[in-house]
């Protein structure tokens, strides 16, 4: 059993990288699921004084923009608007750290779903409806699940690298992803209210 150990076991880097994507997702997801319950109650008093038509049309112009603003991205190579910075990449090349400091600093830097590049503007239409109490405060940890499940699909059937991810080509994918998410539901509620 020593072997391994001692010539290189080929399934160590596996193992950090599956260690590295369940620290960033369990942070994700509890930040994420944070911020909308905080969003949801900050919004208790605004959303006390609109009415829930109002606020449901306001989400779906929201949805529909942010459609647009994916769809732009998509053809033009850009992203959804937002802040433009990341989580430093050197975090995890720095001595002297624990091996899950740089996961979880990630997760819950990109949990709060608004201080980081966004790939898709479905953020921001599911913050809006958070805060209008359109969606439930429990939105968030769906939506961090939403995260944190192709990442790791990606990871783990790719070659177990993360930098792969910033490519245009699983970039392109994500943000179509959320074309589609983004319009399903829109299209569900503008063909039942027109019925």
């Amino acid at each position: 059993m020593i072997r391994p150990f001692v010539q290189g076991d080929p399934s160590r880097p596996a193992r950090r990288a599956r260690g590295f994507l369940a620290v960033l997702a369990a942070a994700h997801i509890a930040m994420a699921g944070f911020v909308a319950a905080l969003l949801h109650q900050v919004g208790t008093v605004p959303a006390a004084h609109i009415d829930d038509g109002v606020a449901v049309a306001a989400c779906l112009v929201a949805a529909v923009a942010g459609a647009a603003f994916d769809v732009h991205a998509l053809t033009s190579g850009a992203y959804a608007p937002g802040l433009r910075r990341q989580t430093s990449k050197e975090l995890g090349q720095r001595a002297g750290l624990p091996w899950w400091v740089a996961p979880l600093i990630w997760g819950l830097d990109t949990g709060l779903m608004w201080s980081t590049f966004r790939v898709s503007s479905t953020t921001w239409v599911l913050l809006a409806a958070v805060a209008l109490h359109v969606a439930p405060p429990w939105s968030g940890l769906v939506a961090g699940t939403a995260f944190a499940v192709p990442l790791a699909v990606a990871v783990l059937a790719g070659r177990g690298d993360l930098s792969e991810l910033g490519r245009p080509g699983p970039r392109r994918l994500a943000q179509l992803a959320a074309v589609v998410t983004a319009l399903s539901p829109t299209a569900l509620i503008t063909a039942t209210i027109l019925t």
